[in-house]
């Protein structure tokens, strides 16, 4: 007779307690080879003593809510960056790329998101971070696992090769 209430209460709490749903955001990707940047000064010489800048980005993983019509993703975007030799003002810039494409890698939408990165007095590294948040518009019955953002830097030809040659990838 004891045995009844107990499995009746125990009945009753499963009804009531909420059962955990994962959401799912979309995977973030740093594609290889633009996850660094290394700069040079303006002429023939490729050695650490014509480095004007060094830096690489990052990011940590974020949070996501899901809705109807589209997904609002929000992260932490860090570049670090380190002062070369034959840098002459304490001034660079970088542009960060961000690219939402579906998993079968159609590109849906690309921003670029430029930053500077001041080395102040004698400082000989920084970090600039920023929290981006992205809004992907989908369908009724796609989610987070159905997109990816593609994060790096903007590089041009001669630094995409040297990271390459380098063998950053």
């Amino acid at each position: 007779m004891r045995l009844v209430p107990i499995g009746l209460c125990a009945a009753v709490l499963a009804a009531c307690a909420q059962p955990d749903i994962a959401v799912r955001c979309p995977t973030i990707r740093l594609p290889l080879g633009t996850e660094q940047v290394t700069r040079f000064a303006d002429g023939p010489g490729r050695d650490i003593t014509d480095v004007v800048l060094q830096a690489e980005v990052k990011f940590l993983s974020g949070s996501c809510d899901i809705f109807e019509d589209n997904i609002e993703m929000t992260f932490p975007v860090a570049v670090r960056g380190v002062r070369g030799p034959a840098d002459q003002d304490g001034m660079e810039r970088v542009r960060v790329f961000m690219a939402i494409s579906t998993i079968q890698r159609e590109v849906l939408a690309r921003r670029e998101i430029p930053l500077t990165l001041q080395f102040a007095g004698n400082r000989t590294s920084i970090v600039s971070a920023d929290t981006v948040t992205v809004d992907i518009p989908k369908t009724v019955d796609q989610d987070g696992e159905d997109f990816i953002v593609f994060l790096g830097f903007v590089l041009s030809e001669e630094e995409l090769e040297y990271n390459r040659v380098e063998g950053r990838y």
